[in-house]
């Protein structure tokens, strides 16, 4: 069939319309600019309690979307009923914008009953980030009350349907694909691996190491338990014996993943020892421009998940050309080989965080040709205009199956 002009529809709980944002939202973003680029027209349709006229973001018509009376359900939980009637409102939508098909992540399970009431020719491709039913129990998340039993139990079947019923499915990762179909009992196997996208901001020329000030070990992501920050803390005191000017920078948002669901800002913090206290910094959110600055300022990243469904981090510290160090994650192994574009330590050992660093800190031959090659491997695969024409190929091929 001949690759036509698209009308592609992105549904999605968050959207940046201004930098980056982790996440979905980074993701939305760039392939939304991507596919543009690639002489396609894209609507991101943003969940919203109150629904707005179409707005433009660059070459993106972001529609604020939402169904009166449902304001509190979302992006929460949709129920039965109200997922029925927010599913009616996408298909008016998709009349309505001429849509040939939609997008959206499995997560919450916010198209479970599209299928149901779409204009048949219009696809739905769902695409697997990290449901939310994997991402409680990483967190150790167990619901405690019945109200809190029932809803998730509602959202794994949301999510489990949204992912049946899907005309296409792609994911982030070979390992999410895995575990997304043990977690939710998937009966398909029918799902194509795409990387996701790094902004083009994070592909600027390399920079050059200073051998000026401090080194700098960077750890970039929100401040939970899955992403496993207190690792690395807890390394710090070996890698300061070896090298007492250096210095850790931590990077992203608290959560309440803390003991006893506390702040993990506060946890990570009383984990410092009082004479490193200087030697550690918490930055929290920064802007694109702070972000990549502080990539290429780095000596070393280190990212010591306990799970990543892709791990966009670590990828965008590879397109600044830092040498990174990762815990032997599934998805992490697939993006970083041992040894060539990065190191690769045992998961939930302090001590394996540290030495690699460590050989890393020692030898700035080893950091400037595992980050050179760690820069190559990003461009090859993470470019938003070669992860768009893979993308691209799914979705002519769910739209010759409609």
């Amino acid at each position: 069939m001949s690759e036509r002009p698209l009308r592609i529809g992105f549904l999605t709980s968050e959207y940046p319309t201004e930098g980056l944002s982790g996440g979905i939202g980074s993701y939305v973003r760039q392939m939304a600019y991507s596919l543009s680029d690639l002489g396609h027209s894209v609507f991101v349709l943003l969940w919203s309690a109150r629904p707005q006229a179409p707005t433009r973001d660059g070459p993106v018509t972001v529609c604020r979307v939402g169904v009166s009376g449902l304001a509190s359900h979302l992006p929460q939980p949709l129920g039965r009923s109200a997922s029925l009637r927010f599913a009616r409102h996408l298909a008016s939508l998709a009349r309505e914008l001429k849509l040939d098909l939609f997008e959206a992540p499995e997560f919450f399970g916010v198209t479970a009953f599209l299928h149901d009431v779409k204009p048949r020719a219009v696809p739905v491709v769902v695409r697997l980030h990290t449901c939310f039913s994997i991402v409680r129990a990483i967190n150790k998340g167990y619901p405690t009350s019945i109200r809190h039993r029932l809803r998730d139990r509602l959202v794994y079947w949301l999510e489990r349907r949204a992912v049946m019923e899907a005309d296409s499915v792609t994911a982030v990762s070979g390992p999410t694909v895995d575990l997304t179909r043990k977690v939710l009992r998937l009966q398909r196997d029918d799902f194509y691996v795409i990387p996701n996208p790094v902004n083009d901001l994070f592909f600027s020329p390399a920079a050059t190491e200073s051998n000026s000030g401090d080194p700098v070990i960077l750890f970039v992501g929100r401040l939970e338990w899955l992403k496993g920050p207190e690792l690395l803390i807890k390394a710090l005191p070996h890698v300061v014996s070896g090298h007492p000017n250096v210095r850790l920078h931590l990077v992203g948002r608290d959560t309440d993943t803390g003991p006893g669901g506390t702040s993990m800002l506060s946890y990570l913090s009383s984990l410092v020892p009082e004479p490193l206290r200087d030697r550690v910094a918490f930055l929290g959110c920064l802007s694109p421009e702070q972000l990549v600055k502080a990539y290429h300022q780095a000596a070393v990243c280190v990212f010591p998940s306990r799970w990543e469904g892709f791990g966009l981090v670590c990828a965008e510290a590879m397109a600044c050309g830092r040498p990174v160090v990762v815990s032997d994650t599934p998805a992490f192994r697939e993006i970083v080989s041992h040894g060539t574009t990065g190191l690769v330590a045992k998961g939930e050992d302090p001590d394996a965080f540290a030495s690699a660093v460590d050989t890393l800190l020692c030898d700035s031959g080893l950091r400037a040709r595992l980050g050179a090659s760690a820069r190559h491997v990003a461009l090859e695969r993470f470019q938003g205009s070669k992860v768009a024409e893979s993308t691209l190929r799914i979705y002519h091929k769910a739209l010759a199956s409609a």
